[in-house]
């Protein structure tokens, strides 16, 4: 499905619902009727939320259809409108997957990924109000349909179970529900769903971060002068074709002058995996004389670029966003050997007892930074790996400074859209929550050390190796 670019992620509707037409909602919805006909599912899932398999089918269909045309227009494309021409690339997209694969397992895993939602939410506060489940709201919150037939279901299959107290109906697990949710949370990690879905929510954060160079300024003291430094140390010559990774909106790129260095006969081809930076980045671009740039969405575990393509690599504060050991494979394969790849980017910081570690402390309590997918590497990570992919290489540990005043945007950056905590095991009313805790414990934390007390030391690292072919 991920190799297809069909995704169940009927959140990211969220951000497109007001830039649906009717007309188009029509469509698909008819289209979905269509599928449901064609590709019926081979063995009978409606019973899991309470439906006759029909009428499961033609609202997951709908909902697959949805989900990627907003996945198509959101994320690869940087728009929250869904045309005409994005919802027709959907079904082509959906077409072509189930006369590939069939419908019995993308069905099976709607309902699998559905009732994990239902469960995870009463696994999470103990009880639900009937009323609140039934809406949708705090686990669901894009549903236009109530979950009356799934409750139903779920009480009749012994799953989940209805208790009153002080004359209100709430909702909880069973012990057979309990497992059941327990088994279905590790099947969809086993099948790469929720690192999907963690990595496509922060993906859609930053796409959304419209001040998101502003916000890099105001919070990393000095990092004009990082940038500087980091074209001093590529080596960068005219004529050179350089590859930059984790572009953003074009700051090192343009702004810092990367696209001076490769001169006339040179050329910057400058990526990054969200469709928004990318964006923002060519609106950049029309403002300036810089023929010699192209800027591409691309993440740099995949580059869409044929092997020995560069003269060089570089990147500013990306590579602790990636999978280290995929990523250097990579520029191992595009760059030219003898060419360099340079960088500087974020080391795990050790835990100390300061006003980030009081100002987050929520998110330790909850254990969600215990089990991050993606945190910072240590010290020896990099030096650790680089020898399989470099020829030689160099490491040098720095202390950078980080201003983190504003508090509203720490709380965007670090645990909405960074890596700060797993997220996971969280449903969305959760989620929410926390943000706002964090942003409450924010202010409160500023006023406590003032905002000259919120500059923390973040150890970083700056990187140079040279490219090593077998």
């Amino acid at each position: 499905m991920m190799q297809e670019d069909i995704v169940i992620a009927p959140w990211l509707m969220m951000n497109n619902a007001e830039q649906l037409s009717n007309r188009i909602k029509a469509d698909l919805q008819e289209t979905a009727r269509e599928f449901t006909a064609l590709f019926p599912g081979e063995a009978p899932v409606g019973w899991i939320l309470g439906e006759d398999s029909h009428s499961l089918e033609a609202r997951a269909y709908f909902e697959i259809l949805l989900s990627t045309a907003a996945y198509l227009s959101h994320m690869r494309l940087g728009t929250l409108v869904i045309t005409e021409e994005i919802s027709s690339v959907a079904t082509s997209l959906l077409r072509r997957y189930l006369s590939s694969y069939g419908s019995s397992f993308i069905l099976s895993m709607y309902a699998c990924i559905m009732l994990h939602l239902d469960a995870q939410l009463l696994h999470y506060y103990g009880k639900v109000p009937e009323g609140i489940f039934v809406s949708g709201e705090w686990h669901r919150p894009w549903i236009d349909y109530t979950l009356e037939k799934e409750l139903e279901a779920c009480v009749k299959a012994g799953l989940f179970q209805r208790i009153a107290e002080n004359g209100e109906s709430f909702i909880q697990l069973t012990v057979e529900g309990e497992a059941l949710f327990q088994q279905y949370h590790d099947h969809l990690k086993q099948a790469g769903y929720l690192k999907q879905r963690e990595q496509l929510i922060r993906a859609s954060n930053f796409t959304n971060m419209e001040d998101y160079e502003a916000i890099m300024t105001q919070s990393f003291v000095n990092i004009r002068g990082y940038r500087r430094q980091l074209l001093e140390r590529s080596g960068i010559r005219p004529g050179m074709k350089v590859l930059e990774l984790g572009c953003g909106c074009g700051a090192l790129t343009l702004d810092a002058g990367l696209w001076r260095l490769v001169g006339e006969s040179g050329k910057v081809v400058a990526t990054d995996i969200s469709v928004g930076m990318i964006e923002r980045a060519k609106r950049k671009l029309t403002s300036r004389t810089a023929p010699r740039v192209d800027f591409q969405p691309a993440a740099a575990e995949n580059l869409p670029f044929p092997d020995n393509e560069f003269d060089a690599v570089v990147g500013m504060m990306f590579l602790h966003f990636t999978d280290i050991p995929k990523v250097f494979a990579e520029i191992r394969r595009v760059t030219k050997a003898g060419g360099k790849f340079t960088t500087l980017f974020g080391l795990s910081v050790p835990v100390q007892k300061d006003f980030f570690m009081e100002w987050f402390q929520p998110v330790v309590e909850q254990g969600l930074a215990e089990d991050n997918s993606a945190p910072l590497p240590k010290e020896s990570c990099v030096p650790t790996i680089a020898g399989q992919y470099f020829r030689d290489f160099t490491c040098e540990t720095v202390e950078t400074v980080f201003d983190l005043s504003k508090v509203e945007n720490v709380v965007r950056f670090v645990a909405q859209a960074g890596t700060l905590a797993d997220l996971n095991s969280l449903p969305w009313k959760a989620r929410e929550s926390l943000f706002q805790v964090l942003i409450d414990r924010g202010y409160a934390i500023r006023g406590k050390y003032g905002a000259e007390g919120m500059k923390r030391i973040q150890p970083a690292q700056w990187f140079q190796g040279t490219v090593d072919k077998p």
